[in-house]
């Protein structure tokens, strides 16, 4: 049954991944093409929450609260599922930390950058 929750838990942190990492270029490009619901205040913070708040946790040293869940799950398990083994190979990198920080920052960066070009509607017209 752990290896199951496990299993879940990684898909959810693959897909927070997916949606922090296609932010960066849908936005300017949604813009461009002038699709609106790229303005929503609610997606563009939630955007602008993660990346600030996975940038924090990677300048003071914190592992991912979804890394860890992961882990405990996954204690004494010495298999992987098909789906276990290929994500983890796309989530978890082994690279220096400080990689990921100047990786994170610029990230950071860049989606302020895109919120005062490309800002965000303050109230919604759906």
């Amino acid at each position: 049954m752990n290896s199951l929750i496990s299993d879940v838990v990684l898909v959810f942190h693959f897909i927070i991944i997916i949606f922090i990492s296609t932010g960066f270029f849908i936005v300017p490009i949604g813009y461009k093409m002038k699709w609106v619901w790229l303005s929503n205040l609610k997606l563009r913070s939630t955007h602008l929450g993660l990346i600030c708040f996975i940038t924090f946790e990677t300048i003071i040293g914190m592992t991912c609260p979804l890394t860890l869940i992961e882990n405990v799950l996954n204690e004494n398990q010495y298999s992987q599922s098909f789906v276990k083994y290929w994500i983890s190979k796309i989530v978890y990198w082994d690279f220096p930390t400080v990689y990921f920080v100047i990786l994170y920052l610029l990230c950071t960066i860049w989606t302020v950058l895109m919120w005062s070009i490309f800002p965000p509607r303050k109230k919604d017209k759906f």
